[in-house]
């Protein structure tokens, strides 16, 4: 399986818990896109391989495989580096069309 398919699946767990309330705020703010930082993800991911048993070190090899961000990417999710931490960048649209598929 793809390193960015174990990466959504993780997400889609995180979202299945916050994702509403995230798209309501971003919505009453007026926001364009969220920022959601990695780190919110810790407690939602599974080890999928013994090559991965930290989120980071997947996070890590996506990052250096143009053809797995290329996947993401084309989902509209972004991982961006802000001062040495990693967030997930999206659109409201796109965690509006996550959470439908998600329900």
């Amino acid at each position: 399986m793809p390193l960015s398919e174990y990466f959504i699946r993780t997400f889609k767990k995180y979202l299945g818990k916050h994702g509403k309330r995230i798209l309501s705020i971003a919505k009453i703010t007026g926001q364009k896109k969220v920022k959601i930082g990695l780190k919110g993800l810790y407690w939602f991911y599974k080890e999928y391989s013994p090559n991965y048993p930290r989120l980071e070190y997947l996070v890590k090899d996506i990052l250096n495989d143009k053809d797995e961000l290329t996947k993401l990417n084309a989902l509209g999710i972004r991982l961006v580096k802000i001062d040495h931490e990693i967030y997930i960048e999206l659109d409201i649209k796109t965690l509006e069309n996550i959470l439908k598929l998600s329900d």
